[in-house]
C-alpha cells in the first residue's frame, strides 16, 4: 500500500525548507567573503582617523612642513582632500547601509 499524498507533500515541504536554509547560509558566507576586503579597509581607515584624532599636532606639523617645503604640492593635496571629504559625505549613508546588511548576514557567534 502506498503512502497518502499528504505525507509526501509534507516531506517535500520539509526538504524544500531545509534546502532553502542551506542556500541562505551559503549566500551569507558568499556575501561576507565578497565584502570582507571592503570591511577591512573601512576598519583600517577608521583606525587611521582615530590616530589622527589622537595626534593632531603631528598632522599639523607635517602639514606645515609640507606647506613650507612644497607649497604647490600642499595646496594640491588640500584640494584633493577636500574633494575626498565631499565624496565621503555623500557616500557615507550608503556605505553604512551596506555594512549593516553585511553584519546582519553574519550568523550569531556563540
Amino acid at each position: 500500500m502506498s503512502k497518502p499524498p499528504l505525507d509526501d507533500l509534507a516531506l517535500r515541504k520539509l526538504m524544500l525548507q531545509q534546502r532553502c536554509a542551506v542556500q541562505r547560509e551559503v549566500l551569507a558566507v558568499q556575501v561576507r567573503q565578497t565584502f570582507a576586503p571592503a570591511v577591512r579597509t573601512v576598519a583600517q581607515v577608521k583606525a587611521g582617523g582615530q590616530w589622527v584624532k589622537e595626534h593632531p599636532w603631528l598632522v599639523a606639523l607635517a602639514g606645515g612642513l609640507l606647506l613650507a617645503w612644497r607649497p604647490r604640492v600642499a595646496v594640491g593635496l588640500l584640494g584633493r582632500g577636500w574633494g575626498l571629504w565631499q565624496t565621503w559625505r555623500r557616500l557615507r549613508p550608503t556605505v553604512q547601509r551596506v555594512l549593516e546588511l553585511v553584519r546582519q548576514a553574519q550568523p550569531p557567534q556563540t
